[in-house]
């Protein structure tokens, strides 16, 4: 059997396509409806949709072909259903199964890709719309409608077990025919030009109606016996294109919108999600004045939107009048994606609601927990805030309109976010869609992976970094050497009231300050601690004034802690938030070495259980560290991870001083100008070619630290601000304490492997500069020493090198025994060749106003 020619037009028809301009076309919209839908069932009516850009964006939503066909957009995807259907109760109007009144015509899709011609044994369709390039639906109109909706099932299941059909949506009722006048607008079918294919009718017979009997004969099909068909599931699984059964996108057009302008009353929009419309009841208006009405898009707190006439109807027309005549339902007006709960797909439906949290960018993940970012109204500080579970509830419910099929109702019906799907959103440790947030930044700062300066705030992809500043408050000159000598003034005038022991402290405060400005940059930095003799000398008032360098609120002060388990819950509760600074001010003890607290001043991350919830996290630890003491600071461990700055204002009353300058008041009035002092000062050290004078390494510290807050003040002719530091290190008094006792056992014993018994018993005995070596470490309990305590000590300072000796552990007599052996340091391997040199060093800083 020969195939009919495809082109029945009695002229040419005109160009369509891709990019093509349909023109005038041969056909209208409403004509090719009016001639498919001849006769209707009573009280029935055609069902269209119209959907703008990517009709895979977006639910279904169907409108009276009577009432709106004539008004679609020639530039929208255009459908008509293959059924019509009645009204619901409330007036609305949908295309659902439960109204379907009969079927009109079936529609095969794909016809020249997935179905060749040469298969159709030469059958003459109704119409051919070429929908894509060599890509057809054709339409098949039934000489009776079919009012069984059982019968039309099964005749449209028969072609598509035969393959002449796309199985993505089984039943006549949930089908979508395209119309000729209309776009197909998937992105792939957009050309160069951002042209989307327009669809092309190519065939039109609508005189050709065939019978049931016909499709079957023609296309031979092998049709379910009759019978009591298959009890339904409550959802069908779809694999078409345009359907997603779990999570339908938000429209890019708000479906209020799409049905006033569909029937000609949108008129503009207004700016703020306001819309100049035709009121629906213009007939009723004052010399049938056509003005003063507006529609307004939902929001968090108007969720359906908002309707408002100025005429004198408007005090008993709302928003739900405006709905009901446009036969809208609540779940559409609300313009949100939709997101369905169904048994058996709970990755899906998790996945959904992570997509859809993610697309609102108000929430990330950071450590294993979803975090959104929060600034303080009145300081303007940002913070991470962890979201919890029942917080996480409502912002699922904020984020989409959820649904689940409930059996009384035969229907889809809105619902809470349910508890077990958010718990397990809740309790996942990585999420595929919510951005990674490391940390909240306050000002400008230097992205650590290649150095350039962020000056916009934002979330930046690259640092991962969400950022909280105003950029026209930080001012970045011309960075030249001189511009950074004048800034280095401005900066030292701000320190010239505390009295610093000597200028390697005031260097050190100096050194503070740009640790304060750039930490969200270095993965470690040391703490700073402020050391003075007596109670008022400033030691607080100097950790506020580098805390106002981090971040506009003031510092955070909690106590330090005096146990390990109090360190992990008090530091890990502080991280979580990334606060811009932790002072442990006024402490009554030294830095006691807590095992979190030698981790977060090495460890760029830390991870441990939050208090109270069975979820660990992982926090950055990019947070300036301060403390304050009377005579206190760092002990043992912290002795290379703590600064020590001194000042000691030399009086008796020191308590009485005033701050003339008023130093804090100053910074934070001017912030944004002092900062950029700080950024340029560090940005003319590079311009210059980062010169780096030979200075003593600190391990960990040594590297981006040392270049951002030590090599530039050097250059511009400060002592090396970690002097301190390196003099902690060298001059430590417990180092000082291991080195008496391993002389004295030296003298005592040599090398010779000894029992703790035999040394106990030898100082006891006679020995006395042994005992008193010993008698150093708490090892005394009623006045003996205690052996096991001592063994303590030796097994933790084992193979630690201090002034020529070590303890190794060894045997005597089969027992553990301990020998102090001598060990001569290796020989220092030559120093490479500066960098930096003299030449380079700036110096002779003016004063302010030279």
């Amino acid at each position: 059997m020969t195939i009919n020619p495809l082109t029945v037009f009695p002229i040419e028809p005109l160009k369509g396509g891709k990019g093509g301009k349909g023109g005038d076309f041969q056909i209208s919209n409403a004509e090719f409806v009016a001639a498919v839908f001849p006769k209707l069932p009573e009280g029935a009516f055609a069902a269209v949709c119209s959907k703008p850009g990517d009709p895979a964006v977006g639910g279904w939503l169907a409108y009276r072909a009577d009432q709106v066909v004539g008004h679609i957009s020639s530039d929208s995807n255009n459908y008509v259903n293959c059924s019509s259907f009645y009204p619901v109760e409330d007036g609305s109007f949908k295309a659902r199964k439960d109204r379907s009144a009969a079927c009109h015509f079936l529609m095969l899709d794909d016809i020249g890709t997935k179905i060749q011609f040469d298969r159709l044994n030469g059958f003459e369709f109704s119409w051919l719309i070429e929908t894509s390039p060599g890509n057809y639906q054709g339409g098949i109109i039934l000489a009776d409608p079919i009012t069984d909706g059982a019968v039309a099932t099964r005749l449209l299941n028969g072609l598509i077990n035969a393959g002449f059909c796309d199985p993505g949506a089984k039943g006549p009722q949930s089908r979508w025919a395209r119309l000729p006048v209309a776009i197909n607008g998937k992105s792939k079918y957009v050309d160069a030009a951002g042209m989307p294919f327009r669809c092309l009718l190519i065939v039109w017979r609508p005189e050709k109606r065939s019978t049931p009997q016909e499709i079957e004969t023609q296309f031979q099909l092998k049709l379910a016996p009759v019978g009591r068909p298959k009890k339904e599931t409550q959802l069908t699984r779809s694999t078409g294109n345009d359907f997603d059964e779990i999570l339908i996108p938000r429209s890019l057009e708000n479906p209020v919108i799409s049905a006033l302008k569909a029937l000609g009353l949108y008129k503009t929009p207004l700016g703020s999600g306001k819309h100049d419309i035709t009121c629906p009841w213009a007939h009723e208006h004052t010399d049938g004045l056509d003005s003063g009405t507006a529609y307004f898009e939902p929001d968090e707190f108007y969720t359906h939107g908002g309707f408002n006439c100025m005429h004198s109807h408007g005090d008993l027309l709302f928003t739900r009048h405006l709905l009901e005549f446009l036969g809208i339902q609540n779940t559409e007006a609300r313009h949100k994606p939709v997101i369905r709960v169904i048994a058996g797909d709970l990755h899906r439906v998790v996945d959904a609601a992570e997509k859809e949290l993610a697309g609102r960018g108000q929430h990330y993940q950071a450590g294993g927990l979803i975090v959104s970012v929060s600034t303080d109204p009145v300081s303007g500080d940002p913070s991470i805030v962890p979201t919890s579970a029942p917080a996480l509830t409502k912002e699922l419910s904020v984020a989409a309109t959820w649904e689940k099929y409930d059996g009384r109702a035969k229907d889809l019906v809105p619902c809470d976010p349910p508890q077990r799907h958010v718990s397990i959103l809740y309790d996942a440790q990585s999420y595929r869609h919510l951005l990674p947030l490391a940390g909240v930044v306050r000002q400008p700062y230097f992205r650590e992976s290649d150095g350039e300066l962020i000056t916009q705030a934002g979330y930046d992809k690259t640092s991962q970094r969400f950022s909280v500043f105003d950029s026209r408050q930080f001012l970045i000159p011309d960075p030249t050497p001189d511009i950074a000598r004048v800034y280095l003034s401005f900066m030292e005038e701000l320190l010239i009231e505390f009295h610093f022991v000597s200028a390697i402290d005031k260097a050190a405060a100096l050194s503070a300050i740009f640790t304060a400005v750039v930490r969200p940059t270095l993965a470690h930095a040391p703490a700073f601690h402020v050391q003075a003799p007596v109670f008022g000398s400033g030691k607080s008032y100097l950790c506020e004034l580098i805390g106002t360098f981090a971040g506009p609120a003031e510092n955070k002060r909690p106590s330090y802690p005096t146990t390990s388990e109090e360190a992990t819950k008090v530091i890990l509760s502080l991280l979580l938030t990334s606060p811009a600074v932790i002072d442990f001010d006024d402490m009554d003890t030294d830095w006691l070495p807590h095992g979190i607290i030698k981790r977060m001043l090495t460890a760029e991350q830390i991870t441990d259980r939050i208090l109270g919830v069975s979820k660990t996290a992982t926090v950055s630890t990019r947070t300036l560290f301060l403390g304050s003491g009377n005579n206190v600071g760092p002990i043992r461990d912290l002795l290379r991870r703590v600064l020590t700055i001194h000042i000691d204002p030399r009086s008796s009353t020191p308590a009485t001083m005033a701050y003339k300058n008023s130093p804090v008041e100053r910074v934070r009035k001017n912030r944004g100008f002092y900062v950029s002092f700080v950024l340029t000062i560090i940005l003319a050290w590079r311009k210059a070619g980062m010169p780096r004078t030979a200075i003593d390494n600190i391990v960990t510290y040594n590297g981006a630290w040392s270049d951002y807050c030590r090599h530039p003040l050097i250059w511009l002719g400060l002592p090396d601000p970690a002097t301190a530091l390196i003099q902690q290190v060298t001059h430590d008094p417990d180092a000082d304490t291991l080195k008496a006792l391993m002389s004295e056992w030296y003298a005592a014993f040599g090398s010779t492997p000894t029992t703790l018994r035999k040394a106990v018993e030898t100082a006891q005995r006679g020995n006395y500069s042994l005992l008193e070596a010993m008698k150093e470490f708490p090892i005394e309990e009623r006045g003996e020493i205690n052996r096991s305590k001592l063994g303590w000590i030796l097994k933790k300072n084992a193979n630690r090198i201090v002034g020529g000796f070590e303890f190794q552990k060894s045997e005597a007599d089969g027992r553990t025994a301990w020998q102090v052996v001598k060990v001569n340091s290796p020989p220092l391997p030559p120093l490479p060749p500066s960098i930096g040199s003299v030449m380079k060093t700036v110096t002779d800083t003016p004063k302010v106003g030279d």
